[in-house]
Formats: C-alpha cells, structure tokens, sequence
C-alpha cells in the first residue's frame, strides 16, 4: 500500500523480492479489502506498513475477523503516527511526519510572502520517525 519509494528502500536493503504492493484506499474499508487480500493469499505476509494510519487499522480489523494475532502472526505498521495510532486495542507502529511541523513552517512561509519578506521559494525538510508501538515485533523463525 506504499509506493516506489518503498520498494526502493526495499531494493537498498537487498529485500525486494519480499516485497509486494497492493494499491487500496487510504482508508478503514481500503484497508479491510486489501487485508483481505493479502492475508488469504497463498503466501501471505508476515508484516505489512501501510500508507496511512486509517488503512492499517482496516488491515488490523481484517487479520481479526481471519483469527490472526497482532503482532505475533502479522506485524503491522501505519503512517502518519494520527491519534488513532495511539488508541487502537493493539497500539499501532507508526511514521510520525511531523505534520504539525510541516503545517506551521508552511503557514509561516505563506505569511512571509504575502507579507513580501519572502520573495523567493524555499526548500525545507523533515525527517519522519518511528514511533515504535505494540502492533510490531521481530521476525518469527519457520
């Protein structure tokens, strides 16, 4: 549920042949499908990060209704570390990407220019973090 920037890393750490997207909704119904999906398959994951926090909670719902434990069966992991993250049943992994941040430091920028302090474009990053939680765990030997 993540895009070519994952599959790159993927690529980068020698792991690209685990890796699998599945395009769905960023939402709780997206997540349940591709849950759905991926957890029936004939080789079904045993980690999955999805693109938001939402469609990993629909991911969480669809390993419930197939009676797999999270994360002893399948860890899962969400973006953009919401409110939600932290009030699941099962606390989930996140990526912060610090969205206030990047919410103020754009407001501030916009106020410059319209306010003519700023009259050329300005790069910034940020650097997202991994809000480790209780719906992840190391790998399981087979």
């Amino acid at each position: 549920m993540l895009t070519e920037g994952y599959l790159a890393a993927m690529e980068r750490h020698g792991l690209a042949e685990h890796a699998r997207v599945h395009h769905a909704a960023y939402s709780d119904e997206g997540g349940f499908k591709a849950g759905m999906t991926l957890l029936t398959a004939e080789r079904p994951p045993t980690a999955v990060m999805t693109g938001a926090d939402v469609a990993a909670l629909g991911i969480y719902r669809a390993a419930h209704e197939l009676g797999l434990r999270i994360p002893d069966d399948l860890s899962l992991v969400g973006y953009n570390n919401t409110a939600l993250a932290a009030l699941a049943p099962v606390q989930l992994t996140s990526v912060d990407q610090a969205g206030h941040t990047m919410g103020s430091t754009a407001a501030r920028l916009l106020v410059e220019r319209v306010e003519g302090r700023r009259d050329r474009a300005m790069r910034t990053t940020m650097t997202p973090r991994l809000v480790v939680r209780g719906s992840t765990a190391g790998p399981r030997g087979r």
